[in-house]
C-alpha cells in the first residue's frame, strides 16, 4: 500500500503542480475559454483516474503483485503472474494510458498550451519504461504466455473490437 500511495502521490499530486509552475512562467491557451473545455477535461482525468485505480486492482487481486517496480528499484513485490484480464485486456500498459489521460484532462481543464509538455513527457517515459523495461521483464518471467498476449493487445492505446 506504501508503493501504491507514493505513486498516487508522485503522479496525480505531482501533475498539476507542474503544470500550474510550467503555466506560470509562459500562458498560452489552446482550446476555447469555456465550460466545455473544462468538462472534457475533467472527463478525461476521471477516465484516466479509473483506468489507473482499475489496473492496480488487477494487478494485485490476479497478479500478486504491484506496478511500482523500476527495474531494480522494487517499491513492492513484481507480479507472480501475467495479468491479461480488465484494463489489460485493453492494452498492456493501462496504468501509463492512465496516467496520461489524467494528465491531458488536466491540460484541458487549465487550458495551458505549456501544460501539455507533462503528458508528452510522460508519453515518452512510458513508452522508454515499457519498453526496455517491463517488457524485457515479462517476457523473460512469463515467456510464450507473454508473447502471446503481445501479439494480440496493443501497447498502449485500446483496441476497438468490431
Amino acid at each position: 500500500w506504501a508503493a501504491l500511495a507514493f505513486g498516487a502521490v508522485v503522479f496525480f499530486a505531482g501533475s498539476p503542480v507542474v503544470m500550474l509552475v510550467l503555466d506560470g512562467f509562459y500562458h498560452e491557451t489552446f482550446l476555447p475559454d469555456n465550460a466545455l473545455s473544462t468538462a472534457l477535461g475533467a472527463l478525461s482525468s476521471a477516465v484516466g483516474i479509473f483506468f489507473c485505480l482499475w489496473a492496480n486492482v488487477e494487478l494485485i487481486k490476479r497478479g500478486h503483485g504491484g506496478a511500482a517496480v523500476l527495474g531494480p528499484v522494487k517499491l513492492c513485490r513484481e507480479t507472480s503472474q501475467l495479468v491479461v484480464s480488465g484494463p489489460y485486456a485493453l492494452c498492456r500498459n493501462p496504468m501509463h494510458l492512465g496516467i496520461m489521460l489524467y494528465q491531458l484532462g488536466l491540460s484541458c481543464a487549465i487550458n495551458s498550451l505549456i501544460a501539455l509538455l507533462v503528458p508528452a513527457g510522460m508519453l515518452v517515459f512510458a513508452y522508454l519504461l515499457a519498453r526496455f523495461v517491463d517488457e524485457p521483464r515479462l517476457r523473460r518471467d512469463f515467456a510464450a504466455e507473454y508473447e502471446k498476449w503481445a501479439e494480440q493487445v496493443p501497447r498502449f492505446l485500446p483496441r476497438v473490437k468490431n
